[in-house]
């Protein structure tokens, strides 16, 4: 075989060794099992997610993500969903990051890096891919992106032994796709202490900061949130969903911006009426 044969030869054969070494890798941090990771139910007209890796505290890995982005998305498509609640297990709503996949990601490239902060930065704005209301009804651990993926719904109803924290630190991590939101939700100063000292805090501290709205016994979270989101679906819909856009954009703009989106709000609602 010639030189120049060979090398091609050589090319060949590592391209393949190559290819078939990612998609191993691709297809081991994925949940291969028949079980979904994304629970979905309808009572009435109210959507409820539960977040299904229990045995995983609910870390939260790309098929999750991936799953939970499109549930979301198809409940917005959908004229018979009023509101959305969302839960996760008793043991915990979610104990973060899947810290093993992230783990087999190590070695991805710039471009693979950046889709998958893409993604996280979905799964930490999942409240404002919707105009209806997104509740969180949470439970055991909240932790780290976990934490960030409850406070990014509009509202949170907390159980009372519910354990609030970002663990990054002490794992030796960096904090850095929860820092945004969590400033954004609590402020800067409880929001440093929070990722800089890695304290998990109670229930009751979690209110204080304004990350959750209710505290309610442990097993009474999802009706809670349910009854809540049913009180909200009772309302006439174009009310709500047109005051949920306005907010949005009132917490992303200045006061003066919002209040021309507000005005402009005001003004589609009428020519409608």
């Amino acid at each position: 075989m010639k030189t120049g044969q060979a090398l091609k030869s050589r090319k060949i054969v590592s391209r393949h060794w190559y290819d078939e070494l990612n998609t191993k890798r691709i297809l081991e941090s994925l949940d291969m099992t028949d079980e979904k990771v994304v629970l979905s139910e309808d009572r009435e007209n109210i959507r409820l997610f539960t977040l299904n890796r229990p045995d995983k505290l609910n870390a939260m890995n790309e098929a999750l993500i991936h799953d939970l982005v499109a549930a979301i998305d198809t409940a917005h498509a959908d004229d018979d969903v009023a509101a959305i609640v969302m839960t996760g297990g008793s043991r915990a709503f979610s104990a973060g990051a899947d810290i093993k996949e992230a783990a087999t990601r190590k070695g991805d490239s710039p471009e693979a890096a950046r889709r998958r902060a893409a993604s996280h930065r979905s799964i930490y704005q999942l409240g404002a891919r919707t105009d209806k209301p997104v509740i969180a009804a949470v439970q055991g651990y909240v932790l780290g992106g976990g934490c960030n993926l409850a406070i990014a719904s509009d509202m949170v109803v907390a159980g009372e032994n519910a354990i609030f924290g970002y663990p990054e630190v002490k794992r030796g991590l960096a904090a850095t796709m929860v820092t945004p939101g969590l400033v954004h939700r609590i402020g800067p100063k409880a929001a440093f202490e929070m990722l800089t000292l890695a304290e998990n805090i109670s229930a009751e501290k979690a209110l204080s900061f304004g990350m959750i709205n209710r505290i309610v016994a442990d097993g009474d979270v999802i009706d809670e949130a349910v009854a809540m989101a049913q009180a909200l679906a009772a309302f006439d819909q174009r009310a709500i969903r047109t005051t949920k856009r306005v907010f949005l954009k009132s917490t992303q703009l200045s006061l003066e911006q919002s209040l021309d989106a507000a005005a402009e709000a005001m003004l589609q609602l009428r020519a409608l009426d």
